[in-house]
């Protein structure tokens, strides 16, 4: 019997030496629009070959990473491991992602150079719209096939390729879901995804025993359904924002230990599940690349040490979070900035000195960073289009279309500004500080490095050859202050007051192209009632041609009447969705 247990000993020593050298490999299986509850119940075979857990998409609800529960927001997470307020695709009709936070295929690329990736899709949006920049660096991709034809693809790739990394996305249960939603027909689909899911777990480990290879294998699901019909989602309900992680390898207490209480128990606790954000840094990890704090992911690896644990903003306080650790000492950093060091055991935390804007924090525990990102973006310059239409850049780096007619944000917003929803300014988003319309033609964008950029807003592009230094030749009497420009308004006639740091302002005559004179106080001769806000102001919108608006960097707001020359009674406002509806997200 001894001998027996020693070579039992030996033979696990070899296959964990095995292991450990073994090449890392990642298939991750996106099943769209699968319902746990549904899968559970039809006690399929191959979904039972992993080992399952709940988890939850759409963000927190009410809190600044909420996103709708619809596919393109939901896979965009998975594919980054951030929200929405990050990612920025809101919709299923959205262009790139925010190249700020790279897909899994990006970071891999990186890492290594001459990996073997591909991308095989039925849904056509993941590759074609939201990650269309990162996968070109991709060895195979294709989108658009059948469920049928992305499986035996797939298992062509992990037969005939030395595959890395594979994402595979499923959509038949989505499809049925949405015609007729749960019943027979749906039932049928969640069969056959079982059934491609076998194929794909066959091919893996005939692969995995030939070459000795250490595959880690992920099946999910972007979203829920509507709980009464099942054939919708999209909204903040249990069954909409519940979804699966499902593994072929064991997985840390993240994963197989759910919090019995946490801060937030809404949706019948189900934050005390996985969230979806915690798929693509397990995949990094398994593929040899450890999460950085710089990265700011809202998720952890679900292998390994786990860091913190259910990281949730508090309810009832600005900028206060919780976490589920019991020993150590937590480093809570501050948009990069080390804020303070507190014991693990303390669970929770909050920021009075935060200032207002956008936060974004991260918690490091051992080595493993999580983050979160509360409050709002705050404004970086509204531009006057039309009548009837304004539009809002933010500091996020997406933009709102305002509907004045209406006077609300057109739904779908906010929205990504790169240069194919705004072609020649996408790659200065970052940089935008002020804009105003000339006329029903041109646009003008005033960048923070003391650069501009012209705007046809007829071939809705910017102008070959921008942008271009504000100087003496293009803005007369501007050049000495083109990096202090934070505002400008469009005045009636043929003026515009550009707003600057210090709490100065120029006026610019367009007819005659020069500036009127040097910069002059905001005082209540030029800016009657407005010269205290001086120097908040970080926006400014001419709405017609007896109002206007200054935003502050507070996030209030001043209604200007252009009439009568001053501001008006009882302003500054909060910025809210009364007062501005669906402009702040």
């Amino acid at each position: 019997m001894q001998n027996t247990l020693k070579g039992l000993a030996g033979t696990a020593l070899c296959l964990a030496l095995a292991s450990a050298h073994a090449a890392p490999k990642a298939l991750l299986i996106g099943i769209d629009g699968a319902q746990l509850e549904k899968v559970q119940a039809l006690n399929l075979p191959n979904f039972k070959r992993l080992n399952m857990a709940k988890g939850y998409t759409g963000g927190v609800a009410g809190s600044a990473s909420e996103q709708e529960t619809y596919s393109g927001p939901s896979w965009a997470t998975i594919l980054t491991g951030v929200w929405r307020n990050k990612h920025q695709i809101s919709s299923n009709s959205d262009g790139l992602a925010n190249p700020a936070f790279p897909s899994l295929f990006k970071r891999l690329r990186d890492a290594y150079p001459q990996a073997y990736l591909a991308s095989v899709t039925n849904w056509g949006n993941i590759n074609k719209q939201f990650f269309a920049n990162d996968i070109r660096r991709n060895n195979y991709n294709a989108e658009g096939l059948s469920d049928e034809a992305v499986v035996a693809k797939t298992v062509e790739l992990i037969n005939t390729t030395p595959a890395d990394f594979i994402f595979v996305h499923l959509d038949d249960p989505d499809h049925v879901g949405h015609d007729s939603g749960f019943g027979a027909a749906y039932d049928k689909a969640l069969r056959q995804a079982d059934a491609h899911l076998g194929r794909l777990l066959d091919a893996v480990a005939t692969r995995q025993g030939a070459s000795g290879d250490n595959w880690l294998v992920l099946a999910t699901t972007d979203h829920g359904r509507d709980p009464v019909k099942g054939q919708n989602h999209g909204a903040q309900t249990r069954s909409e924002k519940t979804v699966f992680i499902a593994s072929n390898q064991p997985m840390n207490a993240e994963f197989t230990s759910p919090a019995s209480t946490v801060a937030n128990p809404a949706f019948d606790g189900l934050y005390g599940h996985i969230a979806q954000t915690w798929i693509a840094p397990t995949v990094l990890r398994h593929m040899g690349i450890e999460p950085q704090r710089s990265w700011l992911l809202d998720g952890a690896p679900l292998q390994g040490s786990v860091g913190v644990r259910k990281l949730l903003p508090a309810s009832g306080a600005a900028n206060g979070f919780s976490w589920a650790a019991s020993s150590g000492q937590v480093e809570i950093y501050r948009n990069q900035q080390l804020l303070a060091t507190v014991p693990a055991s303390q669970q929770s935390y909050v920021d009075t000195s935060s200032p207002a804007g956008l936060q974004d924090y991260t918690l490091l525990l051992g080595s493993v960073p999580v983050s979160l990102r509360m409050g709002r973006p705050g404004l970086r310059t509204a531009l006057d289009w039309s009548a009837s239409r304004s539009y809002f850049f933010l500091d996020d780096g997406s933009y709102v279309r305002y509907n004045q007619t209406d006077d609300k944000a057109d739904s779908g917003y906010p929205k990504r500004t790169n240069n194919s929803s705004w072609p020649g300014l996408g790659s200065y988003a970052g940089q935008l500080a002020a804009s105003f319309s000339k006329d029903a033609n041109t646009a003008y964008f005033f960048l923070g490095n003391g650069q501009y950029v012209q705007y046809d807003k007829v071939a809705d592009k910017a102008l070959p050859g921008y942008p271009q230094p504000v100087s003496e030749q293009s803005w007369p009497g501007l050049a000495a202050y083109a990096t202090q420009i934070k505002a400008t308004l469009r005045l009636p006639g043929n003026k515009v007051a550009f707003f600057l740091k210090d709490g100065r302002f120029i006026r610019y005559d367009l007819a005659a192209n020069r500036a009127d004179g040097g910069p002059q106080a905001m005082d209540n001769a030029s800016w009657p009632q407005l010269g205290v806000d001086a120097r908040r102001i970080t926006a400014a919108l001419k709405w017609d041609d007896s109002r206007a608006y200054f935003f502050l960097d507070d996030g209030r707001y001043i209604r200007y009447n252009l009439t009568q020359n001053r501001a008006e009674a009882n302003f500054p406002k909060p910025i809210n969705s009364q007062t501005w509806p669906g402009l702040l997200p």
